[in-house]
């Protein structure tokens, strides 16, 4: 399995690493040549571009160098498989640099026939807007080199958090399994803010990760309470107005009918006192006739 790798800025300056490919218990052994008794420095960068080793190698009076760098521990969320950068960089010449490149993997991919790095890859879902105090829902699909992962979100997804500045809401143990590489976990954020989802999957030695901003506050909530609100007022409102236009319709009726029964009544006041005014004046006719007679006779 030994590869010789190295990289080369300069005749005074070579570093050499003793294998490109590594897994769990070998040793990373870093070997060179430079300038005499040069203090070498050593960081070793991981697949998320963290710091994960700093050391510092010295040289003979010759300028050779041999260190036993690290051995590779089992992968951890802290140490996954994947591509690791080593940084080399000596103390007397600034300009003296070198970068390798070593791939951390399990002994499946070195040994065998399938490609010496796997891909997990995760995928997160959730809504951009959320309201206080309303729980939302967010959901994570979680891959390996293509297909589907069915594990326990308790363990694989349990570095998965919310943070809004200091703030962080910790999502081990909140996941549930909606289908096989599917997951869900239902969320209530009770303050108003910004917020970064970071869902983490850890799975067969590999990180990965993905994450999504929200932004939590009361306006989408009390907007819609508003218009729930005034919907309410709304049907209240037109609820009264029936009742007054009912009592309004119901209330002209009764004057009609009453106007209608004073004009028939009017009319039937006016069919007996006709009659009675028609005999009045026969019987005033018939007492003017009666005063002639009377004056005539004396004359």
């Amino acid at each position: 399995m030994p590869v010789d790798s190295f990289a080369q800025t300069s005749q005074r300056f070579i570093v050499k690493v003793n294998q490109s490919f590594f897994i769990p218990g070998d040793t990373l052994v870093l070997y060179g040549k430079v300038s005499s008794s040069d203090a070498l420095f050593v960081k070793i960068i991981d697949p998320a571009g963290r710091t994960a080793k700093v050391d510092t190698i010295y040289a003979d009076i010759n300028g050779s160098f041999t260190t036993q760098l690290m051995q590779w521990p089992e992968p951890t969320r802290n140490f996954t498989f994947g591509t690791y950068t080593i940084e080399v960089s000596s103390s007397r010449f600034p300009e003296d640099k070198a970068a390798l490149q070593v791939t951390f993997t399990d002994r499946e991919s070195v040994l065998g026939s399938t490609p010496p790095q796997h891909v997990l890859a995760v995928k997160l879902d959730s809504p951009t807007e959320i309201s206080v105090g309303r729980t939302f829902r967010i959901f994570v699909q979680v891959t390996f080199d293509g297909a589907l992962v069915n594990a326990d979100p308790a363990e694989f997804l349990a570095s998965s958090h919310i943070h809004s500045g200091n703030t962080t809401i910790n999502l081990a143990g909140k996941f549930n399994k909606l289908h096989e590489g599917i997951y869900y976990s239902d969320v209530k954020l009770a303050e108003e803010g910004s917020y970064i989802i970071h869902a983490v999957a850890f799975h067969r030695g590999y990180l990965a990760h993905d994450s999504k901003v929200v932004s939590s506050g009361s306006s989408i909530g009390q907007v819609q309470e508003s218009i729930n609100t005034l919907k309410v007022e709304l049907a209240d409102t037109s609820r009264e107005l029936n009742e007054t236009k009912s009592a309004m319709v119901n209330a002209t009726s009764t004057i009609r009918q009453e106007v209608a029964d004073l004009q028939q009544a009017s009319g039937q006041i006016n069919s007996l006192i006709i009659p009675i005014l028609a005999l009045i004046s026969i019987i005033i006719a018939l007492q003017i006739s009666l005063f002639a007679r009377i004056r005539a006779s004396f004359k």
